[in-house]
């Protein structure tokens, strides 16, 4: 059993691969749904690509011709915006240095096979496709790491990232909509997760310097997903524990400079991409957006039949029960995480558009679904009773099987992608065609 569980455990993200890859070829790569990939606020992600390899415009004046040969009006979508008298893209450009090595082998494809090469031709949404994946298989993979390293076994670290993925939206922006920035995100946080953890355990250098390249990233890909790092505090059981680690790095000031410069790294691409098209290197490109911290969201961002988390994403509202059984194994880890999921979900419901525009379920919790996750096995590991576990498991493997239900409701436009209500919802709920 043993064996059968350990093989599970090691085929789990190939498997899941496979499953997305034949998915992601079935819905994306025809003719006619191309045009559906690059879309949305994925097209500011992704314009820095078309806009450095193949226009030299960072003032995205390619951008209307652009618009009217590959959309239509219904996938339209202006991410330009003005700052100092110059157009410069909204968005932040993790995501175009994530994929610059796809977008590349795109470009190379679409030149061997004589297509437009316009960064927007069949090889270039193809490798996007492609590179979102390879991000997915990244973050499983470390996740895999991150819960063994917290004591999961093989077949309950295969049983997670299966629910984690298949039960969540994870699924979907890794497949739909590769060019939204949370599987990015999700890779980044697992690999920070991981090597932070591993350094506060063990003092390992090189993955110290992974951590803050991890970090460093994460910042130019969601700014607001630097709140993670206060997830250290948790693996170093304290404030004081982590300040002992960190001052270890102030005796070593080769590897400090090294592990500051691999943070600063990834935003001075961002700061000389701001340089280069506006003339300044620190603009708000989004100055009539932001946080109402003295009126979040709270209650619609969990329970809301528009986009509430535990409403479409009923599995992490399982995971929860892990903070109980945290808190009996360790006072001060248990306390932690309910503190700082209460912060972290106080923070993301303090956005001026809570719901987070046209998306399925809550989009933004992507990148801490492996904080989901670790409480997951927390709630699976603790349940000693085995009718209470056969039971708990059940209900996972039904919530995720709900959750690929609404996903394929959503992609049919049977759940609307932003005017969801109570009465709209029971109306379809279960139902799988118009």
């Amino acid at each position: 059993m043993k064996k059968i569980s350990t093989a599970l455990s090691r085929f789990t993200v190939p498997l899941i691969l496979l499953v997305s890859v034949w998915v992601t070829a079935n819905v994306n790569w025809g003719a006619q749904h191309r045009k559906y990939v690059i879309t949305s606020d994925g097209k500011g992600y992704y314009a820095y690509l078309p806009a450095i390899f193949i226009y030299h415009d960072l003032n995205f004046s390619f951008f209307d011709t652009i618009e009217s040969n590959y959309y239509d009006e219904h996938t339209k979508y202006d991410y330009r915006t003005g700052v100092n008298g110059k157009v410069t893209d909204k968005y932040f450009c993790g995501v175009a240095v994530l994929q610059a090595p796809f977008f590349l082998a795109g470009h190379a494809m679409t030149l061997l096979s004589g297509d437009p090469a316009d960064g927007y031709s069949k090889w270039y949404v193809i490798f996007t496709g492609i590179g979102a994946l390879f991000y997915l298989g990244t973050g499983l993979v470390f996740l895999r790491k991150f819960l063994r390293a917290h004591g999961a076994n093989e077949g309950q670290s295969a049983f997670i990232l299966a629910v984690i993925y298949f039960g969540t939206n994870l699924f979907y922006y890794s497949i739909v909509e590769p060019c939204m920035s949370h599987v990015y995100s999700f890779a980044m946080v697992s690999l920070f997760l991981f090597y932070g953890k591993s350094w506060i355990d063990t003092a390992n250098r090189k993955h110290a310097a992974m951590a803050c390249l991890a970090f460093g990233l994460i910042a130019i890909l969601r700014p607001v997903n630097v709140l993670v790092a206060a997830w250290l505090l948790f693996e170093a059981k304290g404030f004081l524990p982590l300040l002992k680690k960190k001052a270890a790095l102030l005796r070593e000031p080769l590897m400090l400079f090294l592990c500051l410069l691999l943070i600063a790294l990834p935003v001075f691409v961002q700061l000389m991409l701001y340089k280069l098209s506006t003339g300044s290197f620190f603009i708000d490109t989004y100055s009539e957006e932001g946080f109402h911290f003295l009126h979040p969201e709270l209650f619609n961002f969990l329970f809301s039949y528009k986009k509430g988390l535990f409403v479409y994403l009923p599995v992490t509202l399982v995971s929860l029960g892990g903070i109980y059984f945290l808190w009996k194994k360790d006072r001060f880890r248990g306390l932690f995480a309910a503190v700082f999921l209460t912060g972290l979900i106080y923070v993301l419901s303090s956005w001026w558009m809570w719901f987070y525009g046209g998306s399925f379920g809550t989009r933004v919790i992507i990148e801490y679904l492996p904080v989901f996750a670790l409480l997951l096995f927390y709630l699976l590991d603790g349940i000693k009773m085995k009718p209470v576990k056969i039971s708990v498991v059940s209900l996972l493997v039904v919530l995720t099987l709900f959750c690929q239900f609404q996903t394929l409701q959503y992609r049919y436009y049977i759940i609307h992608w932003s005017e969801m209500t109570k009465e709209k919802y029971w109306d379809v709920f279960l139902q799988w065609k118009k």
